[in-house]
């Protein structure tokens, strides 16, 4: 297969390497989107995150490369990987994301424990995430790897977040252990057949939904969450291998010493310090980049999926403008998070919020810089161009599956 030159990523990638040049370069736009691919795509859900990883790969970077982004987190289906892997029972559907069937949890009590081993990548979906990165790697040059759920959320989705909660005060050994499983018994090998199987293995990505507060305080941060986060380090055994682990909220429910200890716990796991919506709508722009600037560590800060969708285009501007340029006021660095945007947020309001994040994340740029909202490209028209302008050489086999064949 003949490698094709970097396309529309190279342009975007420089804009994450030019950080180092900090404060002369600009502050870069991110996103997670799950429902957004398919909804924008037009394609069925249950095609895209279970059948096809390549139309998933080539609908991802079309969907990065329409928005603007720098970088843009697709979590597919990040939260049952594993699971589905172990044996768990996954519900598919064409119209909304997978989820684990909880009417009947993979582990209900201690003896089901020796069913968290790795059985290999011809389970479940790894060869579907493998041909993701592949295809990934095909269209751009540029390697990708999985993200994975961390020890506490897997242990939650696979016991029930309650009955997790319940068993760190009834019966806290029974958590230790189901959580030294799923490192040692399941993540480390799986990292390891991973890595021999996809180039580019340098970070072990994971995302913990269910370490936010108040599903759980700063005791059980410290004894059942970071703990195992650092022995997936420790049993890797592969120095060199970062960490992260994200998707949390809740510091600006804390208080106190209890967070400042949740906020370190953050600035561990990420590298840098995410405070996004709602912790920055309560807690300010001001104080996340006082709180980066303390620790010396780089800003990640953004609004909500609620407030991009429902709130009017020179409100999401306005918001947007005044979280950049506090940001970005610091001698670390400032990164800017649209965090799983909404598939019914209209694509006028996404392009004028990221629009803004270019205009005023540019070097000098400040509150009297004035805003020029994009001229409104709808994705159709976007895909109308690509379709006669393929440099990367998408398929665009799946566009049969959606509701834009009739562009074939």
């Amino acid at each position: 297969m003949t490698q094709p030159k970097l396309t529309f990523l190279l342009e975007r990638l420089q804009t994450l390497q030019n950080l180092a040049n900090w404060p002369s370069a600009k502050v870069p736009v991110t996103a997670l989107v799950t429902e957004y691919i398919p909804e924008l795509c037009k394609v069925p859900y249950d095609y895209l995150f279970r059948h096809n990883g390549q139309a998933m790969a080539e609908c991802t970077l079309l969907v990065q490369d329409y928005l603007n982004l720098d970088i843009l987190t697709a979590n597919m289906d990040v939260y049952n990987f594993e699971a589905e892997a172990m044996g768990a029972k996954i519900k598919f559907f064409p119209d909304h994301c997978p989820d684990f069937d909880r009417s009947d949890y993979f582990i209900k009590d201690p003896s089901d424990l020796n069913k968290i081993r790795f059985g290999g990548l011809d389970q479940g979906r790894f060869p579907y995430l493998i041909q993701y990165c592949k295809a990934y790697k095909h269209y751009t040059g540029v390697d990708t790897f999985p993200i994975f759920s961390a020890p506490w959320t897997l242990a939650g989705n696979l016991y029930g977040i309650e009955n997790l909660i319940m068993a760190t005060i009834e019966d806290p050994e029974f958590v230790h252990e189901f959580l030294r499983r799923i490192v040692d018994d399941y993540h480390v090998p799986m990292f390891h057949a991973l890595n021999d199987a996809v180039p580019g293995f340098a970070e072990m990505d994971f995302v913990d939904a269910f370490a936010s507060v108040p599903m759980v305080n700063v005791s059980i941060v410290n004894e059942f969450i970071r703990p195992y986060l650092q022995r997936e380090l420790d049993k890797l055994n592969m120095p060199g291998i970062r960490l992260m682990d994200t998707a949390f909220f809740g510091t600006a429910m804390l208080e106190g010493k209890d967070r400042e200890s949740f906020e370190e716990f953050i600035i561990w796991s990420n590298g840098r310090f995410l405070c996004i919506d709602p912790d920055a709508a309560t807690l300010g722009a001001d104080y996340a980049r006082e709180v980066a600037t303390r620790h010396m560590t780089p800003l990640q800060i953004g609004i909500s999926a609620t407030y991009l969708e429902f709130e009017s285009i020179d409100n999401i501007v306005a918001l947007v403008r005044d979280y950049v340029l506090k940001a970005k006021s610091g001698p670390t660095p400032a990164i800017f998070f649209f965090n799983n945007i909404s598939p019914c947020t209209e694509q006028e309001k996404i392009q004028a919020a990221v629009q803004a994040v270019k205009i005023y994340g540019a070097p000098g740029a400040d509150a009297d810089t004035p805003y020029q909202i994009p001229e409104f490209r709808s994705f159709e028209e976007f895909l109308k161009y690509k379709l006669k302008n393929n440099p990367e050489e998408y398929t665009f086999e799946w566009v049969k599956q959606s509701a834009y064949s009739y562009l074939l």
